[in-house]
């Protein structure tokens, strides 16, 4: 009889896997230097160009700054946001800025308001790179199957 079947492998169980990056994932920052920020409340819309080297803010619209704010009339409607997307792509334009990343937050979807100010960037000439991330699906514990 095979007792050893029973018990599990502990010492694998111990160690802690250490999660190694890729060299992709390592080098990323420096071959696609800026990612796009958007930020959708109930109150305003904010969207910001961000070198992921430096974290330095490059371009940055936000619906209640002044320009937007008096011209627009309110600082939450479609028309905003769309006035929000062009800005910021004339500004990033004007910064030498042709291609960005945007990874969204989790739980957070392509629709509505940020589904406009997106793709308003995108009309007004800016190449956006949406990176969504993958979801791991966590592996069922198999157990061993017993005959008697």
């Amino acid at each position: 009889m095979d007792c050893g079947s029973d018990v599990p492998n502990s010492v694998a169980e111990k160690k802690k896997k250490v999660q190694t990056l890729t060299f992709n994932q390592l080098t990323a920052p420096y071959h696609e230097p800026f990612c796009l920020d958007i930020q959708i409340s109930n109150a305003s819309a904010r969207a910001s160009v961000i070198h992921r080297g430096t974290s330095k803010v490059v371009a940055v619209a936000h619906s209640i700054s002044k320009d937007i704010k008096f011209d627009m009339g309110s600082t939450r409607n479609e028309a905003t946001c769309r006035a929000v997307g062009q800005i910021l792509a004339q500004r990033a334009l004007e910064d030498d800025i042709h291609n960005v990343v945007y990874t969204p937050r989790s739980g957070e979807r392509l629709e509505g308001k940020l589904q406009i100010v997106l793709q308003s960037i995108i009309d007004s000439g800016l190449s956006v790179k949406v990176k969504l991330k993958q979801r791991k699906h966590k592996k069922k514990l198999s157990l061993p199957q017993y005959s008697s």
